[in-house]
């Protein structure tokens, strides 16, 4: 089933926290202006307003040069505008900073994967999965997998997902990843069974119907494969009604 395999990669965008962990060198009122403007940045980033936001997050590293906060907001941002390897030179500048931090190393990891370089960004993903300061591994491994799928080595993808569903085993974006894996390895009964796992707790999408469709007409169930059909038209026709009243003047 061909699908758009960059799903979990843009929505692992990660934007850093306001805290720092290293010692600066200024004075405290340089770093307080430096905390503010990261604080500013991110915000104006996230209402996308990405000129004054790129403004306040350079203004944060004159205040500080070494906040590694602010080189991987810089790095979401160049992305969010379209600028990959301006984006990589920040996520690049904040490993060089502090190479422990792992919210700039899978960024770093999903962008190089995004750009079909699969395996340096793969390695970066089982990096930050194995850090002895890694509170998510499952997100890291599930990164990891997503690399391997589009690298097409769809039994690795497998087992990155199973790892990181053994870390957390209803990790959403894990299921749906290794359901859809699953379907593409004609395992279809496991594939059926992620699937059902991934619906118990998170809503139908047009693509997670897509794929509910097209498991069971391989499994040869008619009706299922109907009921599926029909949860897919209603959703696709509610979707078409919203989008509609949205455009009106």
């Amino acid at each position: 089933m061909k699908r758009n395999i960059s799903t979990l990669l843009l929505t692992v965008v990660l934007l850093a926290g306001c805290a720092t962990t290293h010692d600066p060198a200024g004075s405290p009122g340089q770093n307080e202006a430096a905390r503010l403007n990261l604080q500013l940045g991110i915000g104006y980033m996230q209402s996308g307003r990405f000129e004054i936001a790129q403004d306040k997050l350079r203004r944060a590293l004159q205040f500080d040069n070494r906040l590694a906060e602010a080189e991987n907001a810089l790095g979401v941002l160049h992305e969010e505008t379209g600028e990959p390897s301006l984006a990589e030179r920040h996520y690049r500048r904040a490993l060089e900073i502090r190479p422990n931090y792992l919210l700039a190393k899978m960024n770093l990891g999903r962008l190089l994967c995004s750009a079909e370089d699969t395996d340096q960004g793969r390695a970066l993903f089982l990096e930050a999965a194995t850090a002895a300061n890694q509170d998510t591994p499952e997100t890291a491994y599930t990164g990891a997998g997503v690399c391997s799928r589009i690298a097409g080595n769809l039994p690795q993808a497998e087992r990155d997902f199973r790892q990181a569903l053994e870390h957390n085993a209803f990790a959403s974006s894990t299921l749906f990843e290794i359901a859809s894996v699953s379907y593409d390895l004609n395992q279809y009964q496991a594939a059926q069974n992620y699937l059902e796992r991934y619906h118990r707790r998170n809503r139908f999408t047009s693509e997670s119907l897509e794929l509910a469709v097209a498991i069971e007409q391989n499994l040869g169930n008619p009706q299922m494969q109907e009921y599926y059909s029909d949860l897919l038209r209603s959703h696709l026709s509610s979707s078409a009604r919203a989008t509609t009243t949205t455009d009106l003047p």
